[in-house]
């Protein structure tokens, strides 16, 4: 089974696509309540700060397309809006995520949905965990030491946005930790 986790924004988007094997797999990885877990392929849709937000937002939809396409994941894990203090932040991540669940309804993707606190606690053990520890969890879950840097959806590498993409990772592995316990 092919999950895609998604972590909007207007300016980059997360993705991160993993396979959950059979549990008689033999593929060496890590495993979320006895599933094996493989990263598939990660990275971030990376807009423009310069351009009309219609544009970026079809920059992100064509880019999501492409990766469903290409993927064609069973399942999308979305995180859901937070509200925090600046209004004008969640309106932008409200309007990508408006485009990633139209993009998934479009494709027939179920969506499942949970806030970040929701994943860093089934991830990473701990509700207000940091970044550093998020990514560390995330490679644990993956067994792997070391991840490659995320890259764009142009395939350039994105170092400074790999927070996103693991983000994006997270999201999916969360979904296997609670369908597991559920």
């Amino acid at each position: 089974m092919l999950i895609i986790g998604i972590d909007p924004g207007t300016a980059t988007t997360g993705w991160g696509i993993i396979e959950i094997q059979d549990t008689k797999s033999k593929i060496k990885n890590a495993k979320a309540n006895g599933r094996p877990i493989k990263l598939v392929d990660f990275g971030c849709i990376v807009t423009e700060p310069t351009s009309e937000m219609g544009e970026r937002l079809l920059i992100l939809r064509t880019a999501l397309r492409s990766l469903i396409k290409t993927h064609q994941p069973h399942l999308m894990v979305i995180e859901k809006l937070f509200f925090g203090a600046n209004s004008t932040s969640a309106l932008s991540v409200g309007q990508a995520r408006g485009v990633v669940l139209l993009v998934a309804s479009e494709n027939k993707v179920n969506v499942s949905e949970y806030t970040g606190l929701e994943v860093k606690l089934s991830v990473a053990g701990h509700g207000r965990a940091d970044k550093n520890t998020v990514q560390t969890a995330v490679r644990k879950h993956l067994n792997v030491r070391k991840l490659p840097n995320p890259k764009d959806h142009h395939g350039k590498e994105v170092f400074r946005f790999r927070d996103d993409a693991y983000d994006a990772v997270a999201a999916a592995i969360c979904y296997v930790i609670k369908s597991e316990n559920t």
